[in-house]
């Protein structure tokens, strides 16, 4: 049998993987962050609308991403989370990464 060579040299891949692994982990969204998240994008879509339904849309946010945010499944992969938001006529997927969310569907 022939023994294994030691190279001598220091893993830096796994060390690199392993310091990606600990972001991903640390940085997994929470469902109190998707409901914030909702509501900013509530408000930014009323941005600039400076009439009754523009103020009472703004009002209104923060209850409305709560609620919407009871109607989400979410999906926790550890290193990234699914939010399934299901509206009456619509469904919406969010991948939820490193704190940041994306629109997948």
């Amino acid at each position: 049998m022939i023994a294994a060579k030691k190279s001598g040299r220091f893993p830096y891949g796994w060390v690199v993987l392993i310091l990606i692994v600990v972001l991903l982990y640390s940085t997994n969204p929470s469902e109190p962050q998707f409901t914030s998240f909702l509501k900013d994008r509530i408000r930014e879509q009323v941005k600039g609308d400076e009439t009754i339904s523009g103020d009472l849309t703004r009002l209104f946010s923060g209850p409305a991403a709560s609620l919407a945010g009871l109607g989400t499944v979410r999906k926790d992969y550890f290193l990234c989370s699914t939010y399934e938001l299901s509206l009456p006529d619509e469904e919406h997927l969010f991948l939820g990464i490193m704190d940041h969310f994306i629109r997948i569907k």
